[in-house]
């Protein structure tokens, strides 16, 4: 018996050891570095593009669901890659996306995988992983680089991840914007962040929590999931824990909007987060005030949208981010 306890003990003690050094170290992380094949003429992104969008014609999305391409029928000087939500949809951003291409920009909104689904309580987003993500970033830049000179990347939330991926990464990108990026979720600390990430990448199972914990599914529908996967929210957070470790720091002009109200996420650390990542010469941030009172979704320019009350200042703020008229959506 007791040369069992002592057996036992001791199995236990290196699980311990060896589940410790899986989860406080970066032994098993992911290398998410960029494998850039950079596209070289309109009709190959064209052609890409259209590629995309027959896949989808084919699969059970919502309208709302599928990828946008506003595209001027050349090459132009400038083009925008804008990244949509966390189990939201590239309608999300279907008003910024003309007034790029009113500005002369080929546009192109992808949609992020397993999400437009009209199952809204689809398992699908527990197939994201951090390198999935890298590859869908990787693809749209990509493509981005055949359709212009100079790309701007934006993105909101968790498009903003993918956006920073982006600029860290992607030495083709000139600009990004992120939109209340998702660095650090609220109610936790900075040390806390890779622990989670590794322990959620390497479970064999997901958890799901409702975006409305009292509503759940029965709430106003929009295009929005109810609910998200902790796998694939720990994927995307595993993205920013390689651009903070990441051999090169990014290089391209870096804006930040930062909202005071958001009741998600934590402004100061993106703030910090980013002072850290990118030189001040290259870094702005627009400063949305607590007062103004301004949800998550800042972009949403639809009835049900988070913020359709106070979308209008939503976009004040956003127009001096982007750089480019923005229209009212309650006008």
């Amino acid at each position: 018996m007791k040369r069992a306890l002592v057996v036992a003990a001791g199995v236990v003690t290196a699980a311990l050891v060896v589940g410790g050094t899986l989860l406080f170290s970066p032994l098993l992380d992911p290398d998410l570095s960029a494998h850039p094949e950079p596209l070289t003429s309109y009709p190959e992104a064209s052609a890409r593009i259209q590629a995309v969008l027959d896949a989808e014609a084919a699969m059970d999305l919502i309208p709302a669901g599928h990828s946008i391409a506003l595209l001027t029928g050349a090459r132009t000087e400038n083009v925008v890659v804008l990244f949509h939500g966390f189990t939201s949809a590239p309608a999300q951003f279907r008003l910024i996306a003309q007034a790029y291409r009113d500005q002369g920009y080929n546009v192109w909104v992808p949609r992020l995988p397993y999400h437009g689904e009209t199952n809204r309580l689809t398992d699908d987003p527990s197939k994201l992983t951090a390198e999935s993500l890298r590859d869908f970033a990787d693809d749209a830049i990509d493509v981005a680089a055949g359709l212009g000179d100079h790309i701007t990347v934006v993105g909101l939330s968790a498009g903003g991840s993918l956006a920073l991926w982006s600029a860290v990464a992607r030495p083709e990108v000139t600009r990004a914007v992120l939109i209340s990026p998702l660095l650090l979720p609220l109610g936790y600390q900075e040390w806390q962040l890779p622990v989670i990430v590794r322990a959620l990448r390497l479970s064999p199972v997901d958890s799901y929590a409702w975006w409305d914990p009292v509503l759940k599914d029965d709430g106003p529908h929009q295009y929005n999931y109810s609910r998200y996967s902790l796998k694939g929210m720990a994927a995307l957070l595993g993205l920013n824990h390689w651009a903070a470790s990441a051999p090169s720091v990014s290089r391209a002009s870096v804006v930040l909007v930062r909202n005071d109200a958001d009741p998600l996420l934590d402004p100061d650390y993106d703030e910090s987060f980013l002072t850290r990542l990118v030189s001040a010469d290259r870094l702005t941030v627009v400063r949305i005030p607590a007062s103004e009172g301004l949800g998550h979704d800042l972009v949403c320019p639809d009835p049900l949208g988070e913020d359709y009350a106070n979308i209008n200042t939503a976009y004040r703020y956003l127009e001096q981010a982007l750089g480019i008229p923005l229209p009212a959506p309650r006008a």
